[in-house]
C-alpha cells in the first residue's frame, strides 16, 4: 500500500490505477472509501477480497447528475431528488446492485471525472468493522492482510459524519427508505419539492 498527499500528480497515478482495474482509497463526504471502476468486473472482485465480503451491492459516487444519465436511466421522482440533494449524502437505487450519489467532497467528484465514469465507494474497513477517518487507520485496518488497496489518497483526518441515506424510488414515484442517513425524505412531497 503506496499513501500519497493529494495533488495532481498522484491524481493522475490514481486514475491510472483505476483504468488498469486496481483499487484505491480516497475520502468522501462521510468517510475513506474504496474506490474502482463500477462497471469492472476485476475491480468489484477485488474489493469484495479486500474487505472479505460476499454482498456485491454498492454505493457508487459520479462527478454530476450527467455522468449518472450517462450510465442510468432515472425516473422524473429521482431526477427531483438528484437536482435537490447533490451534491450531498442522498444515494439512489439505479440498478440491482448500485446506488449512486454525488458528494459534497470535491476530491471525490474530480476523481470520478477524470476517470470518466462512476466510482465504487465504499467504506474503507474490512466488513463489518467502523468506518475510516484518517489515511493512518487505513493502513493500520489492511496491514499485514493478504488482499490491500494498491494506492491511499490521504486527505488528513475527515469530519465524522452521518452516513448516506439510500433512497429507492419505484417507477409510481413512491420513496422507500433504505437506510436512513443525513438527509431526511419521510414526506415525499416536501422531498422532491422545489422549497427547503
Amino acid at each position: 500500500m503506496i499513501i500519497a498527499k493529494i495533488n495532481a500528480k498522484n491524481i493522475a497515478r490514481a486514475i491510472k490505477i483505476l483504468k488498469n482495474n486496481g483499487i484505491i482509497v480516497y475520502p468522501t463526504d462521510t468517510a475513506y472509501a474504496l474506490g474502482g471502476f463500477f462497471d469492472s468486473k476485476k475491480a468489484i472482485s477485488r474489493i469484495l477480497k479486500i474487505k472479505k465480503r460476499k454482498n456485491d451491492k454498492f454505493t457508487i459516487i459520479a462527478s454530476g447528475l450527467n455522468q449518472v444519465r450517462k450510465y442510468f436511466k432515472l425516473n422524473p421522482v429521482q431526477v427531483k431528488l438528484a437536482k435537490k440533494y447533490w451534491p450531498g449524502p442522498l444515494s439512489l437505487v439505479v440498478s440491482p446492485k448500485f446506488a449512486v450519489r454525488v458528494p459534497d467532497n470535491s476530491i471525490a467528484r474530480k476523481l470520478a471525472r477524470s476517470a470518466g465514469r462512476p466510482l465504487i465507494a465504499t467504506s474503507a474497513n474490512l466488513s463489518g468493522q467502523t468506518a475510516l477517518y484518517s489515511g493512518q487507520e487505513v493502513i493500520k485496518e489492511f496491514a499485514g492482510e493478504k488482499y490491500r488497496p494498491d494506492l491511499i489518497l490521504a486527505a488528513g483526518r475527515l469530519k465524522k459524519r452521518k452516513t448516506s441515506t439510500i433512497a429507492r424510488v419505484g417507477d409510481d414515484g413512491e420513496i422507500e427508505i433504505l437506510r436512513e442517513g443525513a438527509v431526511k425524505l419521510s414526506d415525499k412531497r416536501q422531498a422532491t419539492s422545489d422549497k427547503d
